[in-house]
């Protein structure tokens, strides 16, 4: 059985689900098993629902950037439970290199990657990037393997998914939402039953011209909503 930590920061929506899908009749059932729950904000909601659905609070390990020794936190705890990967499920912090030198990791990601792009800066860059090229592109939701560098490991489970006409970013957002659930167990499934390929992660942009668009999207959607 595979093991995972899963860590979280906020909501904790997909590793709720991630845990749901490894009860009796889930998909993740006798072949995935999540042993603790790392969170770096102890007033996050996910660790309420986490506890709600039966995970057990002495499981559930809170650490702190402003220690300044996020990497000797985090290898302490993952040095107890020793899981097969740490899994990022809106993780917010950079997971320290001492940490990906000895584990190995998973991570949730939509839309274009780089630092700062989280949250519904993904959703606001891949549009502003559309509007730029006057051409609609699906957007690539994905599990991928942890790198040293932001979002630049492989894909291990992509799914593509079309913006609609009209919808604003938090509709997208709350649409795409179950979607990303999904993607996260079938990545999970398929490396638990040895059938898990990567890819390259997915480029948005075709070109070098694009690509100056693509990281001009980027700058807009962090100034825009570092001014919210």
């Amino acid at each position: 059985m595979l093991k995972t930590v899963n860590m979280i920061s906020g909501s904790g929506t997909t590793n709720l689900a991630v845990l749901r899908a490894q009860k009796p009749g889930g998909k993740l059932d006798g072949l995935v098993k999540t042993v603790a729950i790392i969170c770096n904000n102890s007033k996050a909601i996910g660790i309420q629902t986490a506890m709600h659905e039966g995970f057990s609070e002495r499981d559930i390990r809170l650490v702190s950037r402003a220690k300044g020794d996020l990497d000797k936190q985090l290898l302490k705890i993952l040095g107890e439970y020793e899981p097969d990967f740490f899994h990022q499920l809106g993780w917010m912090p950079k997971t320290p290199e001492s940490v990906l030198e000895r584990f190995r990791g998973l991570n949730q990601h939509l839309g274009p990657g780089g630092e700062y792009m989280y949250g519904e800066r993904r959703l606001y860059a891949h549009i502003r990037f559309c509007e730029m090229i006057g051409e609609w592109r699906p957007v690539p939701i994905f599990c991928q393997y942890v790198h040293y560098g932001y979002d630049q490991g492989k894909v291990i489970f992509m799914r593509y998914e079309d913006i609609k006409a009209g919808e604003t970013i938090t509709e997208i957002a709350d649409r795409f939402l179950p979607i990303e659930h999904e993607v996260q167990i079938e990545a999970l499934y398929r490396l638990a039953t040895n059938t898990a390929q990567s890819a390259p992660v997915p480029l948005i942009y075709k070109t070098s011209e694009e690509k100056l668009l693509m990281d001009k999207a980027r700058i807009e959607a962090n100034e825009f909503y570092s001014r919210k």
